[in-house]
C-alpha cells in the first residue's frame, strides 16, 4: 500500500498531553488540551470519537518508549492500543523501546529482576539501582492509577479462597496459598499516622508467635511498614517462594520504590492491603500482553528502516539481526540479501520470544526477551552510552562519534547502503534539545550524510520528564519521500 503520508514519532515517556498534542498537530485526532477528560476517558474505554478519519491513507509509527519517566505510560499504551486505527485510514506501527522491553521484563517475573544484565560486569544492587533510576516507578503508578481497583478486588478474593484463577486462551491456570491468609483480607484497617496496630493486629488474627508483635516501636512510613512486613511474609513463607518481596535483602535499597509498590495503601479509607506479585503480574499480562504481541523490532518500507536505538556495528554483526547475511571474512554482507526477509525473521524471532515469556507462568527464572535486550555493556562504560548496544538500545550520539574515528566502521555501513539500498534510517532513544530552538524535529548525523545515508534521530526530549517546556514531537514524510518538518544536521 502507497500511503499519502508517514508520521513517525519518538519517545513520549509518560507525557500523555504531549502525545495528543502532537498527534493532533498532525490532524489524526481531536484534542483541545484538557488532559483529564482524556484521562476519565481512558479509564472508560471510550476515546475513538477523537479520532479524525483520513481522506488517504496514512502510517503511523511509534519508535517506542511510551513508559517511564512520567506519569501515564500506561495511559498511552492504552489510547495507542484499543483505537481501530485502520478503520479511520490510519495504519499504526508501534515499537519497543528499551524502557517498554524493561517493563516487560520487570512484569512478567519481578521476583527475578535482579538477576538481568548478570554477567555484564555489574553487580545486583548496581543493576537494580540503575533500572528504579530509569523511572519505572512512574510507571507502575500509571498501571496502579488504571487497575488498582481490579488488583485489589483479585487479592481480596485470592486471600478469602485460598485460590486465584487465571485464564489464558487455551487453559485455565490455578495458584493456591498452602495456609489460611484470609485475615489479610478481612483486617485492612489503621488509625492515623501508625501501621504498628495494623501490623500487631495482623500477627494476632494469622496465630504468629507473639515474639513478632511490636512492643515499643512505632511505624511511622509506607517504607518502614513494607520491612516488617516483608519480613512477617518470609517467615509465613519459610522454605517456600516469598510472593510479596521482590528484592533480595541487600538490594533493597536499591530499589526502594519497587519493592514497596504492591503495599496499596487507600490513606481515605485508611485500608491496607499487601499484594502477591504474581497478581499484579497476571494483571498486567491481560492488559498489556497483546500491546507488546504487537511491537516490533525493526521495519523497513521502501528505501527507509525503523528501529528505536538505531543500527549498531553490533547490529551489523548479530544473527537475531542482519549477522546471518554478514560475512566475517570479507567484512561484507551476501550478494544475495533481502531486507525484507531478513527484518521479517527478526522481528518473527522477538515475538516468539515475547510470546514464549507472556506464557511462563512458572515465575522460576528470567524471560528470554534479554537475547532481544543487547545492552551491552550498559550505561557507564563510554561516555555515560551504552557501547554499541542492539537496535533497542543504539545510542545515536556514541554511534556518529564511532563512525567519525574508525575507518571500517565506516566502511562496514557503506556495505550495508550497497547490499540493501537503504537511504534512511529513522531511529529514536537518543534525546536531544535546542533550547533557542523547540521547532527542531530531528537530528539528522552529518557522519553518516557524508558516506551518503540519512541517519535520523527523532527524540527531541518533548516529555516534560526532561523539560517543562512544551515542544512537539514528530516527523511527516510525504509520499514522496520528503521530511516535510525542521532538523538539524549534526556532526560529532
Amino acid at each position: 500500500m502507497k500511503f499519502d503520508r508517514t508520521l513517525v514519532f519518538g519517545d513520549f515517556h509518560g507525557d500523555l498531553d504531549i502525545m495528543l498534542s502532537s498527534m493532533a498537530k498532525k490532524g489524526l485526532i481531536r484534542y483541545d488540551g484538557e488532559i483529564k477528560a482524556v484521562i476519565k476517558l481512558i479509564s472508560e474505554n471510550e476515546f475513538e470519537a477523537m479520532v479524525i478519519p483520513q481522506a488517504q491513507p496514512v502510517r503511523m509509527i511509534f519508535l517506542g518508549d511510551y513508559l517511564d519517566r512520567y506519569h501515564f505510560g500506561y495511559h498511552i499504551i492504552q489510547f495507542l492500543d484499543k483505537i481501530r486505527w485502520e478503520n479511520f485510514g490510519i495504519h499504526p506501527i508501534f515499537f519497543m523501546g528499551n524502557h517498554d522491553l524493561i517493563n516487560f521484563h520487570f512484569f512478567i517475573n519481578p521476583f527475578e529482576i535482579s538477576e538481568i544484565y548478570h554477567g555484564c560486569g555489574h553487580s545486583k544492587c548496581d543493576t537494580l539501582s540503575y533500572i528504579n533510576n530509569m523511572g519505572l516507578h512512574d510507571s507502575l503508578e500509571s498501571f496502579k492509577a488504571l487497575h488498582g481497583d481490579e488488583i485489589v478486588k483479585k487479592q481480596i478474593e485470592f486471600y478469602e479462597t485460598g485460590r486465584i484463577e487465571y485464564q489464558n486462551d487455551f487453559y485455565t491456570l490455578r495458584y493456591e496459598y498452602p495456609q489460611d491468609l484470609s485475615p489479610l483480607a478481612e483486617y485492612r484497617h489503621y488509625t492515623g499516622d501508625d501501621y504498628s496496630n495494623y501490623y500487631n493486629q495482623l500477627v494476632s488474627k494469622l496465630g504468629l508467635d507473639s515474639s513478632l508483635l511490636l512492643e515499643n516501636e512505632k511505624l511511622n512510613s509506607h517504607n518502614e511498614l513494607s520491612f516488617v512486613l516483608s519480613n512477617l511474609f518470609e517467615k509465613l513463607t519459610s522454605g517456600q517462594k516469598n510472593w510479596w518481596v521482590i528484592s533480595t535483602k541487600e538490594c533493597r535499597r536499591s530499589m526502594l520504590k519497587l519493592g514497596n509498590f504492591n503495599f496499596f495503601i487507600n490513606k481515605d479509607k485508611q485500608e491496607i492491603l499487601p499484594i502477591d506479585w504474581r497478581i499484579i503480574s497476571l494483571v498486567w499480562r491481560h492488559h498489556y500482553g497483546d500491546f507488546f504481541r504487537r511491537t516490533r523490532f525493526i521495519h523497513n518500507e521502501d528505501n527507509t528502516v525503523f528501529v528505536h536505538g538505531g543500527l549498531s556495528p553490533l547490529a551489523m554483526m548479530d544473527p537475531l539481526v542482519f549477522g546471518n547475511q554478514y560475512d566475517p571474512r570479507h567484512d561484507t554482507f551476501l550478494p544475495d540479501f533481502s531486507l525484507k526477509d531478513v527484518v521479517e525473521r527478526s522481528n518473527r524471532l522477538m515475538a516468539q520470544i515475547v510470546e514464549n515469556a507472556l506464557n511462563d507462568y512458572s515465575f522460576r527464572r528470567m524471560n528470554g526477551a534479554e537475547v532481544v535486550d543487547q545492552i551491552g555493556y550498559w550505561r557507564g562504560v563510554a561516555r555515560g552510552f551504552p557501547t554499541f548496544g542492539g537496535p533497542i538500545w543504539s545510542d545515536f550520539n556514541y554511534l556518529q562519534d564511532c563512525l567519525k574515528k574508525d575507518e571500517r566502521i565506516r566502511l562496514l555501513y557503506k556495505r550495508f547502503k550497497e547490499a540493501t539500498g537503504i537511504e534512511r534510517v529513522i531511529c529514536g532513544h537518543t534525546p536531544f534539545k535546542f533550547e533557542d530552538k523547540p521547532e527542531v524535529r530531528f537530528l539528522m548525523s552529518g557522519e553518516f550524510q557524508a558516506i551518503g545515508l540519512e541517519y535520523l534521530c527523532v527524540d527531541n526530549a518533548c516529555s516534560i520528564a526532561y523539560s517543562v517546556d512544551s515542544r512537539l514531537n514528530g516527523i511527516e514524510i510525504d509520499r514522496d519521500g520528503k521530511i516535510l518538518d525542521i532538523g538539524e544536521i549534526l556532526f560529532d
